[in-house]
């Protein structure tokens, strides 16, 4: 059976990047074992953010440790807090006490999903939904998840799309640097070259000095 991190897979980044400082600053800190196990005597500041939530990914597919999935989805659902209070508003209007609802039905699910994700998108609500273990039925996870996907490749294509004007801008900000450089550079080159000059008539003035003194 599939823990809920195996569930959102290939989401499992997205999630730990949204708070890759609380585990810096906080879990790592707390948690010497686990930081010894996975990372030995290296110190914190050289370890980057790459290194760090590769190993939380690893260890949230790979082993069964509740206090760390659990630390991680309220550390999520905290920075999270909008959709946390929807839920919780949505929930509570079909059941007060809404951690006791065994299920929701199909009409139920699409109501709360109407509003879900059109405010949050439907990857988050999605990951809310699974990581906060929503009753919703199968076949509404499994088309809230359908939507996730499409939302995730339609945003990966606009950023494809806008690549190049990316690329475009890096460049051109390249060449504005580059040119401010050689103009600082000339216009170093010219003030030396008026000092130099000024220099050299300051030694023919010398000269014609003491020519005139003979």
């Amino acid at each position: 059976m599939k823990n809920k991190f195996q569930t959102i897979q290939p989401w499992i980044a997205f999630v730990l990047s949204s708070i890759k400082r609380d585990i810096k600053v906080e879990h790592l800190v707390k948690m010497p074992a686990f930081y010894k196990e996975h990372f030995g005597n290296r110190p914190l500041n050289r370890l980057t953010n790459e290194e760090i939530l590769a190993v939380y990914e690893k260890a949230l597919l790979q082993s069964n440790d509740e206090d760390l999935s659990e630390w991680i989805v309220n550390r999520w659902v905290f920075h999270h807090g909008e959709i946390y209070q929807y839920f919780s508003e949505a929930l509570s209007r079909i059941q007060s006490d809404f951690n006791q609802i065994q299920s929701l039905t199909d009409l139920q699910s699409r109501q709360i999903l109407e509003g879900a994700i059109p405010s949050f998108g439907a990857l988050n609500t999605y990951l809310f939904s699974v990581l906060n273990e929503v009753v919703f039925p199968e076949n509404i996870l499994k088309e809230l998840r359908s939507q996730a996907e499409k939302e995730t490749s339609s945003q990966e294509i606009s950023e494809e799309k806008q690549q190049p004007e990316e690329i475009k801008a890096h460049y051109e900000k390249e060449i504005l640097r580059l040119h401010k450089k050689c103009e600082d550079k000339i216009l170093g080159v010219m003030k030396k070259h008026a000092n130099d000059v000024e220099a050299l008539k300051k030694q023919i003035r010398a000269l014609q000095k003491q020519l005139n003194a003979r």
